[in-house]
């Protein structure tokens, strides 16, 4: 497996994934019509318009093994004034899960935000009925710092918590 930045050639492997983790992880929070119908569509576009016209500090990871994406990373440097880069995507196919992606991903991508605004912490929201990713996160050092919501894309508003890592914590991978 390697990881590269992402180029505007890997919008639509990014979005497949993007969606297809939606529908897995969200199938109990988003409602049934929207990942059936919408989430690809609305994904596909996200992509190519965030390859077309990226914000100035949109940091995109993707893995490969054997030339095929397997999974991605979005961040955007310096987004949060309080808690520095923030992880707006972290998704790894469903049959490549359990492998060490996920965190090389997380890794890559914030050694690439700390390169660019040192002393940094990172954050992202996760959803709070998804155990799964709170586990994920909570076993690299990540913690929980304050609950919000998420008004998703179908209408719905989510339920969401604040996960931070504080610069100390990311030093040299330590994640």
């Amino acid at each position: 497996m390697k990881i590269r930045p992402a180029s505007a050639s890997d919008a639509r492997s990014i979005a497949d994934i993007h969606a297809n983790s939606w529908r897995h992880a969200y199938r109990d929070t988003l409602t049934a019509e929207y990942l059936a119908d919408v989430v690809s569509k609305e994904r596909h576009e996200l992509w190519i318009n965030r390859f077309d016209s990226p914000k100035p500090n949109q940091l995109v990871a993707i893995a490969e093994q054997d030339g095929e994406i397997i999974g991605f990373a979005c961040a955007f440097v310096g987004e949060h004034a309080e808690w520095g880069s923030y992880l707006d995507n972290l998704h790894v196919r469903q049959d490549h899960q359990s492998k060490g992606i996920g965190k090389s991903l997380l890794v890559e991508i914030w050694t690439w935000c700390n390169q660019k605004e040192p002393n940094s912490g990172l954050c992202l929201t996760v959803n709070q009925d998804n155990a799964k990713a709170q586990a994920f996160y909570k076993s690299l050092g990540a913690q929980n710092r304050k609950v919000d919501l998420w008004n998703a894309p179908d209408g719905s508003t989510v339920p969401t918590y604040w996960f931070v890592w504080d610069p100390k914590q990311l030093e040299g991978g330590q994640v």
